[in-house]
């Protein structure tokens, strides 16, 4: 059975792409134009983003005896794979958690726009590993084999919000970064796969008191802050437009998430300011701001506790460089 890394390398060796360095693969001149990167981290997950633009539409079929799970996140240009006879498309904004084994793959590349995704390839030991990690205080099972039961393939689709693609560009800017940690991408990669992992699969622990309609709520909660960072409403404003009375909102957040509204919200921003500094998008003052904090003082004593370093040596210790993201 054929290796998910050997799986990788064979499609690189095979496929439309010639390679520029260790790194990055380049589209054949007469298919298109743009760049491709790919790495692969310790544990064995292929991180590959691509950003290219086709000049004529070019059909690729991959076939492999082998097994693979692929998180992906479409970005820009409608993506439409064929696998064993099985459509799948993957619209602009959209997420999959796709499964695969003993599979046929055609694959039809967006013409003429320009086409942005990001997929993480992880290995099948790994997910059984996190499935069983994740599911045994709830009493669930969906490890590799039972989600396909015998099937080529199977795909969960989500909504790629606002924390996910935060990672995602997180993701993007480590690939033009020649000073790229993979450690910290694999982190990033982990993240992404717990995170919907646990969403797809609905497994959230459910506290006492609490229905499956309240936590959907809470999720909700948690979307609107990610989304408002910077002018988050109240805790009352929240209550509303989630549907919760502020007791259950208060009292369930915690129990849910393991911290409180103001907490989590704490966390995110400086998860956020973080990132900005580390890739020279704004300085101490900059970043403060952009995450909702008018007192720097306070920003960067809440950062230090956080982090164990002040703001202003995240700033000083990255070299900022060319990181516009747009989709």
């Amino acid at each position: 059975m054929e290796s998910l890394t050997s799986m990788y390398k064979r499609y690189f060796d095979e496929s439309l792409f010639c390679p520029q360095n260790e790194v990055s693969f380049m589209p054949r001149p007469e298919v298109g134009t743009g760049s491709i990167y790919r790495i692969a981290t310790y544990s064995g997950i292929e991180i590959v983003y691509y950003d290219i633009r086709y000049h004529v539409a070019s059909p690729f079929v991959f076939a492999s005896n082998g097994r693979m799970v692929e998180l992906q996140f479409a970005l820009s240009g409608q993506r439409q794979v064929m696998v064993s006879d099985q459509l799948h498309e993957l619209p602009v904004g959209k997420g999959a958690l796709a499964f695969m084994q003993n599979f046929k793959a055609r694959f039809y590349p967006p013409v003429p726009e320009r086409y942005v995704s990001l997929s993480l390839g992880i290995p099948v030991t790994l997910f059984d590993y996190a499935a069983n990690q994740l599911a045994t205080s709830l009493n669930r099972q969906f490890e590799f084999n039972r989600v396909l039961d015998g099937k080529p393939s199977r795909a969960y689709y989500f909504d790629i919000d606002v924390r996910s693609m935060a990672v995602v560009k997180q993701l993007i800017s480590d690939f033009r970064n020649d000073n790229r940690s993979p450690l910290m991408m694999e982190a990033s990669a982990l993240e992404l796969l717990n995170r919907h992992m646990i969403q797809l699969f609905d497994l959230t622990p459910r506290p006492r008191g609490l229905s499956k309609d309240d936590l959907q709520k809470l999720h909700r909660v948690k979307q609107v802050l990610e989304s408002g960072m910077a002018d988050p409403p109240s805790l009352q404003a929240l209550a509303k437009m989630a549907g919760l009375n502020d007791f259950k909102l208060k009292s369930g957040f915690k129990a849910c998430f393991g911290l409180t509204v103001f907490e989590y919200l704490r966390h995110i921003r400086l998860d956020y300011a973080m990132k900005l500094l580390r890739n020279g998008e704004a300085n101490v003052t900059e970043a403060a701001m952009a995450v909702g904090y008018s007192n720097v003082s306070a920003f960067s004593e809440q950062f230090f506790r956080r982090y164990g370093v002040k703001p202003s040596e995240i700033k000083n210790n990255y070299n900022p460089f060319d990181r516009n993201i747009s989709f």
